[in-house]
């Protein structure tokens, strides 16, 4: 949203922003909506006496239409996770002859097995979120279901946007960083063409040309999966197996420096929803780096855990120099680097790859330090283990 914010007023991006302003506007009344039905909940206590229970029914109406002013489904579960109540909009969604069934079954029955980015989805497209909070005047849970597809919609349109945009402003930059190798590698060529080189000579600048190539050659590749913008093939798949294969494409480069990879097996039995190969890239681009910027004794900590809210933590340590304040501001800019041969997009490419899949990165480190970077992923599993509690 910060990055919104700074788009002209006129651009799409704008009316893109005020579209989520307006939707945070609404998701802060829901909020206080089910305060309200809380609060008046807790005022229906048994009492004796006809005028009383005249009070109790008009409090019971009263508390009706505000549940079904909501515009949400609101589903009350009591403490073996049976569905007691709802509201109209619950009706609409689930059917009316949910009362007294299973929340699991229930979900199982509306609604696709397969997460969206960590959210509910039906079979006609539309996207739910999730929120859940103790009944509070008896044992059970308020579960509120908010539809959030035209929301998820206007996300997807506002990073693709803004990345159509960066890539606009990156273009001269591009032509710059490509120039330079280049001119190295046509000047290498042209002597080669020449003929007058002894062979020795020769083969030196037929490897220093490639090189020059394969540079530029990364930096279309980068380029292009920046230019992505979310729009991966996605499929479900374990964390173990990102692990594996992520083991096997360092294995050389490990063995090369004597490097040691360790690896703490928390929820490797999770899965991920995503793309697996372009994940499989940014951990790679981060552990390459962390080699790189170690100079003895290199050693990468790769911890992974399940999170709160139904994040999947990756950790990234390494025992490297670590990195001032100044250049942790900007090292997820697109073509900021501090090396002499660095592309400046390696970064920038791990921060899309991980906003694409609706999870976010830190970084934290200190000169001498060390770097440790932190990749939150939505995780099916864990969003599964939230709706399951709330039974």
């Amino acid at each position: 949203m910060e990055t919104l914010k700074q788009l002209p007023e006129q651009s799409p991006g704008h009316d893109l922003l005020r579209a989520f302003e307006q939707f945070n506007r609404l998701s802060a009344t829901l909020s206080a909506s089910v305060d309200e039905i809380q609060h008046t909940a807790d005022q229906l206590k048994p009492v004796a006496g006809p005028d009383q229970n005249r009070n109790v029914r008009q409090r019971v109406q009263q508390r009706d239409a505000l549940l079904n002013a909501i515009p949400g489904a609101v589903v009350v579960l009591d403490p073996q996770g049976r569905i007691i109540e709802g509201n109209d909009n619950a009706h609409q969604l689930l059917g009316h002859s949910v009362y007294q069934q299973s929340w699991r079954d229930v979900v199982q029955r509306v609604f696709l097995p397969e997460l969206d980015q960590g959210e509910l989805k039906t079979g006609d497209g539309r996207q739910f979120s999730i929120s859940t909070q103790p009944l509070g005047y008896a044992p059970g849970q308020i579960l509120l279901l908010s539809d959030v597809t035209q929301t998820r919609q206007l996300q997807r349109a506002a990073q693709q946007n803004l990345h159509l945009t960066t890539m606009g402003r990156m273009m001269a930059s591009l032509a710059h960083q490509i120039r330079t190798p280049l001119a190295s590698s046509m000047l290498y060529l042209s002597q080669i063409v020449e003929g007058n080189l002894e062979r020795d000579t020769s083969q030196t600048f037929s490897k220093k040309a490639l090189a020059r190539i394969k540079h530029i050659e990364k930096m279309i590749n980068d380029m292009l999966v920046f230019a992505h913008g979310g729009q991966f093939v996605t499929t479900r798949f374990r964390v173990t197996e990102l692990v594996r294969e992520l083991e096997e494409q360092l294995q050389p480069l490990l063995q090369q420096r004597g490097a040691v990879l360790e690896i703490k097996h928390h929820q490797l039995d999770s899965e991920l929803q995503g793309n697996k190969d372009a994940l499989l890239g940014a951990l790679a681009n981060l552990c390459v780096n962390a080699l790189q910027a170690c100079s003895e004794n290199p050693r990468i900590e790769i911890s992974i855990t399940l999170g709160q809210r139904g994040m999947l933590s990756i950790s990234v340590r390494d025992n490297g120099c670590g990195m001032e304040a100044s250049t942790r501001k900007h090292i997820f800019d697109p073509f900021y680097s501090t090396k002499t041969d660095g592309t400046g997009l390696g970064l920038a490419v791990v921060k899309s790859v991980i906003e694409s899949h609706q999870g976010r990165i830190a970084v934290f480190s200190r000169p001498r330090r060390g770097c440790r970077f932190r990749i939150f992923l939505p995780c099916p599993q864990a969003i599964k283990t939230q709706i399951s509690a709330t039974t």
